[in-house]
């Protein structure tokens, strides 16, 4: 397994005048967005699943998710986790006076599984060298 590379920054203490005491925190460094090319390209090359069977597959796995959302508000999606829709809302003094416009925000959560949180739980981090700061333009913070 890879490891995941990380550089120091710092961070002061909130509301302190001058930043009060520097605590030294690792943060990830800017990584490039995989594609929906590279999510087909892996499945391909790993697993022989073809460009157009996983087209076919993300439309319908979209298409069923929103016609399910009609219907439930939590959907179980087996060995990846499940989806729940949840709503930020307005509130009234009068049942009565409560409608679909004192819903201010809906929110569909992903939750993923047991499984893809532990392998989330072993992944390998490590510190960025210097040739990888350099192409990024990061540095590692200072000891103030």
């Amino acid at each position: 397994m890879s490891t995941i590379p990380f550089y120091v920054t710092v961070k002061g203490e909130p509301g302190k005048l001058g930043g009060g005491k520097p605590t030294y925190h690792p943060a990830l460094l800017p990584r490039r967005k995989a594609t929906e090319a590279d999510v087909m390209e892996h499945l391909q090359s790993t697993y022989g699943i073809h460009r157009s069977d996983y087209k076919r597959l993300s439309i319908a796995l979209q298409e069923t998710i929103v016609y399910l959302l009609q219907n439930h508000n939590h959907i179980e999606l087996g060995e990846l986790g499940f989806i729940d829709l949840t709503v930020r809302s307005t509130g009234e003094d009068d049942p009565a006076n409560v409608t679909t416009h004192n819903i201010t925000k809906p929110t569909l959560h992903l939750r993923f599984s047991d499984v893809i949180n532990r392998a989330i739980r072993l992944l390998k981090f490590e510190k960025a060298d210097a040739n990888l700061l350099k192409k990024t333009g990061k540095m590692h913070a200072k000891k103030r």
